[in-house]
């Protein structure tokens, strides 16, 4: 239990650390209103005056919209998070819905998606585009790479031990 323990404390000061040094290197532009009504559209939701959208649990609650750069074919991406609400260790385990957006000619598709998950944004690519990791707090965590219209398991995996040597950027 100690050794879990000690990971998750491990991986969450990470995520802090590498949160603030992301957030302006990620942006390559605002996100519009008309951004994130889209990308609401595209998931079938959408929000109330407040910003609020209804999660899978009927709990109202404010979705997030993380711009990121991954590069090549995909350049700026969003990752669409969703949990929080009372409901939210019933309805998605540890940790938000998570889908990453890539903008097309006609509108948002997603090319990832995860439950209960940190997204890892590796400095490692796959066809120039940036290669992800999924999974939080644990001893290792699968890795994604692009293979030209969606992210597909890699068939390898990224240590805890490993991710604190490199820098990488955890979302959300």
């Amino acid at each position: 239990m100690r050794t879990i323990t000690a990971a998750a404390v491990a991986l969450l000061s990470l995520a802090f650390v590498a949160c603030d040094r992301e957030t302006a290197a990620a942006v390559a532009g605002p996100l519009t209103d008309a951004d994130r009504a889209a990308i609401l559209a595209t998931m079938q939701l959408s929000a109330d005056a407040t910003g609020q959208v209804e999660n899978e649990c009927g709990d109202r609650v404010t979705p997030q919209f993380l711009p990121t750069e991954l590069g090549g074919s995909v350049g700026t991406a969003i990752l669409f998070a969703i949990g929080g609400g009372p409901s939210m260790a019933a309805c998605y385990g540890d940790g938000p819905y998570i889908q990453l957006m890539k903008r097309e000619a006609g509108g948002w598709r997603g090319i990832y998606s995860a439950r209960g998950r940190v997204l890892v944004i590796l400095p490692t690519s796959t066809g120039g585009v940036r290669d992800i990791a999924d999974g939080g707090p644990g001893f290792s965590f699968p890795v994604w790479s692009w293979n030209g219209t969606a992210y597909t398991p890699a068939g390898r995996e990224i240590s805890d031990a490993e991710l604190a040597t490199i820098e990488v950027t955890y979302l959300p």
